[in-house]
């Protein structure tokens, strides 16, 4: 079985890009890189996959999306980013809520909308895996549950400043920190087209925000090698409401699970240890 991995970071709205990178998983375990991350908008990713496919002819394809794949709630916060916001913002982060009022993201000419139809609609990540699954995370939870997070002297640790569009708050070095995990991450598996690009990326002193477009759709393309590779991981939320999909985090896991007691929720009902299961023979 070959399994086509792509990571999104979505371009969110018609006019604004986003960037795209893809590898190849086999079955005996290795990977195999389908380039450097590229610049694309929702037409040019839905091109790019499909030719993927289309060249490559993958037994399956797992798309890990950075944007709201359900989204039906007409104002406010969708339940996940009501369990989720208090563990991004105590580590200095902010959240973006969901809801069908932004018209442009989440309305009903909204791009996602054409690319989920495309690609079978947002996948259940608890049921097998068959045909093309996209499913749902957020770069920034990723990087929590992952531990790259840095010290700070207020609180326990921090998500790293590395978004140049803000240059208010852009440091350098927690530029240079979040590429050095991921080119480790990718060097692991001997990904070596998406490792230079990285390196090369950690190299320059004045990143724009369509480098960091590409170095979050590596995070998205890593949380897709850990579905793959079978290992645990964490759905938040529920298929009715919207989800969100990371690698497994202990410490995460009992905050959330906290943040669910907290809001008179049922802990196991929206907060979900899992391994992505494959397709029977």
């Amino acid at each position: 079985m070959t399994t086509l991995l792509v990571g999104f970071d979505s371009a969110w709205t018609p006019t604004n890009s986003g960037a795209l990178v893809g590898v190849l998983h086999f079955d005996d375990g290795t990977f195999h890189d389908l380039g450097a991350p590229q610049s694309v908008d929702y037409r040019e990713a839905e091109g790019v996959i499909l030719k993927w496919q289309t060249e490559q002819v993958p037994t399956a394809t797992i798309i890990l999306l950075d944007q709201p794949t359900i989204v039906k709630n007409a104002a406010g916060q969708r339940p996940v980013e009501n369990i989720v916001g208090p563990s991004v913002s105590h580590r200095y982060g902010g959240m973006q809520p969901a809801n069908t009022a932004r018209e442009e993201m989440f309305g009903k000419e909204a791009p996602v909308w054409p690319f989920l139809t495309r690609f079978g609609g947002p996948a259940d990540p608890l049921e097998p895996v068959e045909d093309t699954r996209v499913f749902e995370t957020y770069p920034v939870l990723a990087m929590i549950a992952l531990g790259w997070t840095l010290p700070d002297p207020r609180r326990a640790d921090r998500l790293p400043k590395y978004n140049p569009a803000r240059k208010t708050t852009f440091s350098k070095s927690d530029w240079q920190y979040v590429c050095k995990r991921a080119s480790r991450a990718f060097c692991d598996r001997r990904l070596t087209d998406i490792v230079q690009w990285i390196n090369d990326a950690a190299q320059n002193t004045s990143p724009r925000k369509s480098d960091q477009d590409r170095l979050d759709a590596c995070v998205c393309l890593l949380v897709a090698l850990y579905l793959a590779e079978r290992k645990c991981c964490l759905m938040v939320g529920d298929r009715q409401s919207g989800y969100i999909v990371v690698p497994y985090g202990a410490e995460l896991h009992a905050e959330l699970d906290a943040r669910c007691n907290q809001t008179g929720r049922v802990p196991s009902e929206w907060v979900q240890a899992f391994r992505l299961r494959a397709s029977a023979p």
